[in-house]
């Protein structure tokens, strides 16, 4: 599931763009940026919550994932790397226990 979540959001291109930029804002210089952790995280320069684009992205990805795919137990973070680069964009998500489905009721 982590996979196909990260191939999702790198194969959107404004997405991408996106955690590229703010990550270049945050300095995170490889650093992943958390936009979940039991709810989505507000961000710097961000009107919505978890960087809004690509909440949506995540989000639809999840939606329509098959049923045992969502219900998967995850424990601590998954990273989804966006650029295969040395210190390339990377966004976290997770707690310490969780399923992907939580990530549909978090508002």
């Amino acid at each position: 599931m982590v996979r196909w979540v990260q191939d999702a959001v790198r194969d959107d291109v404004a997405v991408r763009r996106a955690v590229i930029d703010a990550a270049q804002s945050m300095n995170a210089s490889g650093r992943a940026i958390l936009v979940w952790n039991g709810d989505w995280l507000q961000s710097r320069n961000q009107s919505g919550k978890g960087l809004a684009g690509v909440r949506q992205a995540i989000a639809l990805e999840v939606a329509f994932a098959p049923a045992e795919c969502k219900a998967q137990r995850m424990t601590g973070l998954a990273v989804l790397k966006l650029e295969d680069r040395p210190g390339g964009a990377q966004l976290a998500l997770g707690k310490g226990s969780w399923r992907w489905s939580d990530l549909l009721g978090a508002g």
